[in-house]
C-alpha cells in the first residue's frame, strides 16, 4: 500500500526524475518552504552534488526540511529525522523522446554532442541512460552513477516496492495538476501561483514518431514501462481516496495557473531569486 500523507515533523525528499516535470515542481516547492530550509541538488552536476551531500555530516543538515533534486532513493538512511518521499513519473516513451530533443537543444548538456551525432533511434540504442526512472527509484547504485549501468528484474522490484512503501505522493507528468492538487491536500501547500518551467521546445509529437521507433524505445525502457504501470495504479488509488477534495484542489490549481499567466514575468523573476538562494545555501552546507 502507498504511504499516506507525510507527518508535519517528517522531512520531505523530492526525488526528481529527469524530464518528468520536476523543474516546475521544484520552483513551486521553493515558494512553499523557506529557501534556507531547502537543500537543492545542483541540476547540472547532480551526481557530484549528490555525492557531496551524502558525505556531509548529518549534523550540518538538521535544519533542512526539504531535500530535492536528481538523486537515487535512499537519502533517508543518512538523516536523523523520519523522512517521506515524493516523485513524478512520466510515460517512458514520451520521456525518452523529450530527453533526446532537450539534449540536442542544450549545448552544455553532457550528452549534447552524442545527441547531435545520433538519430533518435541510434541514441536510444547506444546510451546507457536507459530505464532511468527504475534505476533512480530502486536506489541500487551507491557509486553516484545512478542513471547509467544495468537494470534487471530485481531493480524493477526494488523500485516498485519503494514506491509502494516509502512515497507519500507518486505523481504522473501527464496528470501533473492532479498530482499537485493531492500535494496541496497531503502537505498543506498553498500554490498561490503556478507556471511551467524547463519545457522542451521544438520536438515532434509522439504520434509523429514512427510506430517501429516507439516500439523500440518501449523495449529499451521496458522496466520503466512496467514501473510506470505500477505508478499509475498507485496514482489512481490516491486520486480515488481524495475524492471530492481532489476536485476542489484541481479548481484551486486552475485559478493559480491563471494568476501565474497574468503575472508570469514577475513570478519567474521572483522564482529565480528563491532558487538562487536555495542553491547557494545548499552549496555552502556541503563545503
Amino acid at each position: 500500500m502507498q504511504a499516506q500523507a507525510g507527518k508535519k515533523d517528517e522531512i520531505i525528499i523530492f526525488l526528481h526524475l529527469p524530464k518528468c516535470g520536476g523543474t516546475t515542481l521544484n520552483r513551486l516547492m521553493e515558494w512553499e518552504y523557506n529557501p534556507l530550509r531547502v537543500f537543492s541538488i545542483d541540476p547540472s552536476f547532480f551526481q557530484w552534488s549528490f555525492s557531496r551531500l551524502w558525505k556531509t555530516p548529518v549534523s550540518r543538515l538538521r535544519k533542512i526540511e526539504v531535500f530535492k533534486g536528481h538523486m537515487p532513493f535512499g537519502l533517508h538512511e543518512r538523516l536523523e529525522k523520519p523522512a517521506t518521499y515524493i516523485t513524478v513519473l512520466r510515460d517512458p516513451v514520451d520521456r525518452a523522446i523529450s530527453a533526446y530533443y532537450y539534449m540536442r537543444s542544450r549545448r552544455l548538456d553532457p550528452q549534447h554532442s552524442m545527441a547531435m551525432r545520433y538519430t533518435l533511434e541510434e541514441f536510444v540504442r547506444n546510451t546507457r541512460n536507459h530505464n532511468v526512472q527504475t534505476k533512480m527509484l530502486a536506489g541500487h547504485d551507491r557509486s553516484y552513477n545512478f542513471i547509467g549501468g544495468d537494470c534487471d528484474e530485481s531493480t524493477l522490484h526494488a523500485a516498485m516496492r519503494n514506491l509502494s512503501e516509502r512515497f507519500s505522493l507518486v505523481g504522473l507528468t501527464e496528470r501533473f495538476d492532479e498530482a499537485l492538487a493531492i500535494a496541496k491536500i497531503r502537505f498543506g501547500w498553498k500554490v498561490n501561483q503556478y507556471a511551467e518551467f524547463n519545457v522542451t521546445g521544438e520536438r515532434p509529437r509522439r504520434d509523429a514518431i514512427a510506430p517501429a521507433t516507439r516500439e523500440m524505445i518501449a523495449e529499451r525502457h521496458r522496466f520503466d514501462v512496467e514501473l510506470y504501470r505500477h505508478a499509475t495504479t498507485l496514482f489512481d488509488r490516491a486520486a480515488m481516496q481524495e475524492g471530492e477534495r481532489l476536485r476542489e484542489g484541481l479548481e484551486e490549481i486552475r485559478q493559480a495557473k491563471s494568476l501565474g499567466a497574468v503575472g508570469s514575468s514577475s513570478y519567474r523573476i521572483a522564482s529565480a531569486a528563491r532558487k538562487a538562494i536555495s542553491r547557494a545555501h545548499s552549496a555552502l552546507l556541503t563545503l
